[in-house]
């Protein structure tokens, strides 16, 4: 067949299909106010929850690069800190800590400075000098506001210790303390620590994780995949009016009308994904929650969204293959997008999951488009890091097509 008769039925079947969404109202408003709904809803509702979660499973490092030798009980204090768990680190950089926090292995280190002592009893000579940061903390992006601070207010009463035990011991006339004035006690609760977040991208801002970054994502994936109801409801009217068989008579292909079926609703993705993003930085804001910040890399954002887009469209092409009436589109395509919702993080976050069934959320397509999204809105990491959910996600979105291409040959 001629290329130029191959692009006009190709662009008929678009425009045909184009048509088609513009008259069913029901299932757009279903693919845009469901979503929109639960973001609203969840983020409002779990605000508190993700705040205030009270399960701690944080494992963290300590990295001593102090010179000279620091007391055997401050540092087992600061390795036993209780409702955390310590882990040892291969090698004394602070760069290969960093590339820890990045690869996922850790999600705080402890960084005890060269000059520890002197930085730890260091006091400011007037209210507007600066103390230098006793200790630093490198951070994952992932780690909760609320384990932040707890960790903080722990590590903060050993440093404290520390430091009115070494002033007091370093005066020189041991004979006569010095007297304890509101000023001494001031400077000895006086103490600074450095927080720096790892990011695998190359973000400065600091951005911290909240329900609304869960929410957006999530919905926003499980929106993208709810497109097999409405895209098999019309492909079997298409078939059972003749329309598909009128088609094949004219010698068009199965990947040409799979094709112009794929292009409209992958539009459709990608207006749901502005729209819900537009949401999370507006509307959930002027609710109460706390607003949505865009990602670093937009480049990333399009890898996903388009890697996820083909896997929705590919699966409901291959239900609306499989199924025979649009009942059995409706609840199967209804059903298994569920199960892959409940399966993949979207309904119960991934994070307050037991490990075992976080172990198995990677059996989910969206839980892969799910970590995709958090790698750009949550981590703030660069196109790059996106890229092993996006092949996830192609290659069952091609599998699928393949499969669905294989029964409309078969059937006509």
């Amino acid at each position: 067949m001629p290329s130029s008769q191959l692009t006009l039925k190709f662009s008929a079947l678009v425009k045909k299909e184009f048509l088609v969404l513009t008259k069913d109202w029901h299932g757009l408003m279903v693919l845009f106010l469901m979503p929109a709904a639960f973001i609203l809803i969840m983020s409002m509702a779990m605000e508190n929850a993700f705040g205030e979660q009270k399960s701690i499973s944080i494992s963290y490092a300590v990295l001593n690069q102090s010179q000279a030798p620091l007391p055997p009980e401050l540092l087992n204090k600061i390795k036993t800190i209780p409702g955390f768990t310590m882990v040892e680190l291969p090698t004394h950089s602070i760069d290969d800590a960093k590339a820890s926090i990045i690869e996922k292995k850790l999600q705080l280190v402890v960084v005890i400075p060269a000059d520890f002592r002197q930085r730890l009893t260091a006091t400011a000579l007037d209210k507007e000098s600066a103390l230098p940061d006793a200790i630093n903390l490198l951070l994952a992006p992932g780690v909760k506001p609320y384990v932040q601070q707890l960790f903080n207010a722990s590590l903060s009463a050993i440093l404290i210790r520390q430091k009115i035990d070494w002033m007091l011991n370093s005066n020189p006339n041991p004979a006569a303390p010095p007297a304890v004035t509101q000023s001494t006690l001031d400077q000895l609760s006086q103490l600074n620590l450095g927080e720096q977040y790892i990011y695998s991208g190359t973000a400065e801002k600091l951005i911290t994780p909240n329900a609304v970054q869960q929410n957006v994502p999530a919905w926003l994936v499980f929106a993208m995949f709810f497109v097999a109801i409405p895209l098999s409801t019309v492909f079997l009217i298409e078939k059972q009016q003749g329309t598909l068989l009128r088609l094949r008579v004219m010698n068009v292909s199965a990947p040409t009308i799979l094709a112009g079926k794929f292009l409209p609703y992958y539009c459709v993705n990608q207006v749901q994904m502005v729209v819900m993003i537009a949401i999370g930085i507006t509307i959930v804001p002027l609710l109460g929650g706390q607003q949505l910040s865009l990602p670093h890399s937009i480049v990333g954002l399009i890898i996903i969204s388009s890697a996820c887009s083909l896997a929705a469209i590919g699966f409901a092409l291959m239900i609306a293959t499989l199924v025979k009436t649009t009942m059995q589109a409706t609840t199967i395509g209804g059903v298994v997008n569920i199960i892959f919702g409940a399966l993949g993080g979207i309904m119960v976050p991934k994070f307050i999951m037991p490990e075992t069934m976080q172990a198995l959320t990677y059996l989910s397509p969206m839980s892969w488009g799910l970590e995709g999204f958090l790698d750009l809105f949550l981590r703030q990491s660069g196109w790059q890091e996106v890229l092993p959910e996006a092949l996830y996600l192609s290659a069952f979105g091609l599998l699928c097509i393949t499969i669905a291409a294989y029964r409309f040959n078969k059937t006509f």
